[in-house]
């Protein structure tokens, strides 16, 4: 967090991630990094208080990984692909290139639209 912010901010964790891979595992691990720091800095305000929640579920041979926020959201017209932020871009490269994964940003409650931030994460690791 920025010099002088106060942030209270816990993390859960839920499901499994079952037997990974190391060539899935670190690229998994610095993508759940960047993604946790990034709602860390910009999900909540100086002095606020907030939930980070990593739910992971194995299906087959594909991972599927959601980690959300109960923050302020994405900035209307967030895009992804036209974002200038360096951890946005380093895990897009993780997920879909190094893990052929599919990556989603989107709000943490699809159906309504409000408070805080889903990141979706799609992973087949048949062969890894």
């Amino acid at each position: 967090p920025r010099a002088g912010i106060r942030l209270a901010m816990k993390t859960c964790f839920s499901g499994s991630f079952g037997a990974i891979s190391s060539d899935a595992a670190t690229p998994l691990a610095m993508v759940l990094t960047e993604l946790i720091q990034n709602a860390a800095e910009h999900a909540f305000g100086e002095e606020e208080r907030g939930h980070v929640v990593v739910e992971a579920r194995r299906r087959g041979d594909r991972l599927d990984i959601a980690v959300l926020d109960d923050g302020v959201g994405l900035p209307a017209g967030f895009d992804p692909r036209a974002t200038t932020s360096l951890g946005v871009s380093i895990v897009a490269t993780l997920v879909e290139s190094e893990l052929g994964g599919v990556l989603s940003f989107g709000p943490r409650h699809p159906a309504t639209g409000g408070g805080g931030t889903r990141v979706r994460i799609q992973v087949p690791l048949g062969g890894r």
